[in-house]
């Protein structure tokens, strides 16, 4: 029993002294051997080269000739669709392209014609009221003169024969007639001028009848719409609508509305859109090489017409903004293009002669400018300060700091100062 524990105690001391070697001699590797060099970065040499700086983006085609055809102008403010050239159609000039239901315009119509009558029937019954009232006043007036007439043939003067009191109501009888005549002549006049104003007041309201009628038939005879040239009819969008409603037969529009476009197809331009990153040598004149989408074999050539002043997005809720351009085509493939069609282009911006051309990636930010890292010796990298040019999204011109025949670091961020094996560690560095 005890040798077997003294045989226990010698193996576990032996395990222990194993274990604490092994330790040790890894400790010492740790101490004295040379550190494991990391990777080394890519490189490249900086060479002098001619560049072409081309300026990539995408759009569609459009005609350079176009004719809006909106809802007309009518006296409601909304019209139901009756029928509609389907978009893409080839219509002649003079061909109906769009009619509208003209069941609103026709209840306007008929409201109208009986206001007008209602204004006519007025107008009738004060004639005629005020003649017969007229008449009336005339009557009397003619009563008054015939009753003054035989006052003054019998009018009391001789005071011999009359007494004080007949004579003086005979006075008073013709005074009374007299003035009774006069009454009526006021109230011939008074009927004259109240007659008239109401007269005016009934042919305003039969004028504004009137006019009122006439602009519901233009407005019928313009429901039917002509076109007004030949062309290809394009929708501005196929659900321009807010509710998402096609255009078709049976939706309401509203007056003023924009339809859609007819387009001449044989005069062709595009419509690109370059990213505000791109856009900083973007100019009118540079040549421009554009493919079509659905034939992507075929190119063709132009130039730029003309460049927005403001960038903008080209969807409503994406915060990326693009500078629409035009590129005005030097041919047109009538078999080919067609509007709408998406397509790619690239903008030659320009010619850089005898410049090197470096990554983007290489130049790093640094303070107020721009540094790339050097090659100094095997695997040790040094940033030396640049002055940047001209340059697409992917290169960028080095105008100073740099010369060719040097050798710099393609991915800056993933280097280190120094890369040589065993290289000690600045003071304040992390263990």
């Amino acid at each position: 029993m005890k040798r077997r524990r003294k045989l226990v105690r010698t193996l576990f001391g032996v395990l222990t002294l194993s274990a604490l070697a092994a330790l040790a001699v890894y400790a010492g590797r740790r101490v004295w051997a040379p550190a494991t060099p990391g990777p080394s970065p890519l490189t490249m040499t900086a060479r002098v080269k001619d560049f072409a700086l081309n300026i990539p983006c995408q759009g569609e085609l459009q005609s350079t000739e176009s004719v809006a055809v909106a809802v007309p102008v009518v006296p409601v403010q909304r019209l139901r669709i009756a029928s509609v050239a389907p978009n893409g159609r080839r219509v002649n000039k003079g061909d109906v392209v769009v009619e509208f239901d003209p069941a609103e315009l026709d209840v306007q119509m008929l409201e109208h014609r009986s206001d007008l009558s209602m204004v006519q029937h007025r107008l009738s019954r004060g004639e005629l009221a005020s003649g017969a009232e007229k008449t009336d006043i005339r009557k009397e007036k003619k009563l008054a003169e015939l009753d003054l007439r035989k006052i003054n043939e019998f009018l009391p003067q001789d005071e011999t024969i009359y007494s004080r009191n007949q004579i003086i109501e005979g006075q008073l009888d013709k005074s009374y007639t007299e003035k009774r005549i006069l009454f009526a002549d006021g109230r011939l006049q008074l009927k004259d001028k109240v007659y008239s104003l109401d007269e005016a007041i009934l042919r305003l309201e039969r004028e504004q009848a009137d006019t009122r009628i006439t602009r519901v038939e233009k407005g019928l005879a313009s429901l039917k719409l002509l076109s007004p040239a030949s062309g290809i009819v394009v929708y501005r969008d196929e659900e321009f609508f807010v509710s998402g409603e096609r255009l078709m037969p049976g939706r309401v529009v509203f007056v003023g509305m924009m339809l859609f476009r007819l387009v001449n197809p044989d005069t062709m331009e595009a419509k690109c859109f370059v990213h505000e990153k791109d856009a900083g040598e973007l100019r009118a004149g540079p040549p421009v090489t554009v493919t079509l989408d659905p034939y992507p074999g075929v190119t063709f050539t132009g130039k730029v017409k003309g460049v927005d002043n403001l960038a903008r997005p080209i969807d409503r809720d994406s915060p990326v903004k693009f500078f629409q351009t035009i590129v005005s085509l030097d041919r047109t493939d009538a078999a080919l293009m067609k509007p709408g069609v998406k397509l790619k282009a690239h903008i030659r911006a320009g010619e850089l002669k005898s410049v090197i051309m470096v990554p983007r990636s290489a130049a790093v930010k640094k303070d107020n400018g721009f540094v790339v890292f050097v090659q100094k010796g095997p695997g040790r990298f040094e940033p030396a300060p640049v002055q940047l040019g001209q340059g697409d999204r992917a290169q960028v011109a080095v105008t100073q700091g740099l010369q060719p025949g040097q050798v710099l670091a393609l991915n800056p961020p993933d280097v280190k100062p120094d890369f040589s094996p065993g290289a000690k560690k600045k003071p304040g560095e992390g263990r």
